[in-house]
């Protein structure tokens, strides 16, 4: 069937081994495929790979992409490459819009450990060099929860804030049981263990006045920042639920702000259940967190 999202993949090759890949090993888009997202999607396109900069047709795509008056190019990237200024500059006239660096870990060791690879310091370059020339406000950063880094969550926002400054923003993503984590269960941390170590970092991106959004984190485990959900902000607006990779479960059914939560990944809740559940029953409490979500 295609491709129905505003992803364009790229390439499967890629100078790093994440141990927490996603990425299923599908071929990426043909040309023709490309040209159908082009078409259909003009408000935001995604560039992927692999890793994209690794693709001989990076600048081609996203001149093409331009030229279909898409109107926000986001590049995921590892940061490849771009701790040459020059190849940042060449992206930015090109037309990529947003730099979106998959940047796991603050820590140089955990850094290198997490990706497979020794590329923490250029990644650090790559970042810096993109905040200085494309801005701020074009450079964003990917942390994927995983067992090994969720404990440093909150030095993880004092790094951002002292080396790289007010980023557009940081989106904290839950581990997928998709790709390699199959084979690495052990990567996938209990919510209820892992929730108050979060909630810690959550707070020290809020105190340092660093923009974040979460993903892939049920409301009920992570109480006092639905407004920080990407799925809560969407349906508070009206909007659908991001992705069907979510599900309610019996817990769910007895929650008061299910219809602004989609439930938990349903990957997780294969590996390790719902009973972490925790539903919200108090109306007044349920009712505060929906306003909370239309200031």
């Amino acid at each position: 069937m295609g491709n129905l999202e505003p992803v364009i993949h790229l390439t499967l090759a890629c100078n790093h081994k994440c141990l927490f890949c996603s990425r299923k090993g599908d071929p990426p888009e043909s040309e023709k495929e490309v040209n159908r997202i082009l078409k259909k999607f003009k408000h935001t396109v995604t560039i992927e790979g692999g890793e994209p900069t690794l693709s001989k047709n990076l600048i081609s795509t996203v001149l093409k992409a331009k030229k279909a008056y898409v109107r926000e190019i986001m590049l995921v990237t590892n940061g490849y490459s771009l701790d040459k200024p020059e190849n940042i500059k060449k992206l930015l006239e090109a037309g990529v819009d947003v730099f979106n660096f998959n940047f796991p870990s603050h820590n140089e060791k955990l850094y290198d450990a997490i990706t497979g690879s020794s590329n923490f310091q250029k990644t650090v370059t790559a970042i810096k060099n993109c905040v200085s020339i494309a801005g701020p406000e074009k450079t964003r950063l990917t942390f994927v929860i995983n067992s090994l880094n969720y404990k440093y969550l909150a030095g993880y926002a004092r790094f951002v804030k002292k080396e790289f400054g007010n980023i557009f923003y940081a989106e904290i993503n839950m581990i997928k049981v998709l790709g390699s984590v199959k084979k690495r269960i052990w990567l996938v941390p209990k919510l209820s263990q892992a929730a108050e170590k979060i909630r810690q970092g959550f707070k020290e991106f809020e105190k340092l006045g660093l923009n974040f959004i979460y993903d892939g984190i049920p409301l009920c485990l992570v109480k006092g920042f639905e407004s920080k959900n990407i799925d809560a902000a969407m349906a508070a607006q009206g909007g659908l639920f991001s992705c069907g990779e979510k599900k309610h479960f019996s817990p769910c059914l007895k929650c008061l702000i299910k219809e602004i939560c989609p439930g938990p990944r349903k990957d997780y809740v294969k590996l390790y259940g719902s009973d972490e559940l925790n539903p919200i029953k108090n109306s007044t409490q349920a009712a505060e967190i929906k306003r909370s979500l239309k200031k």
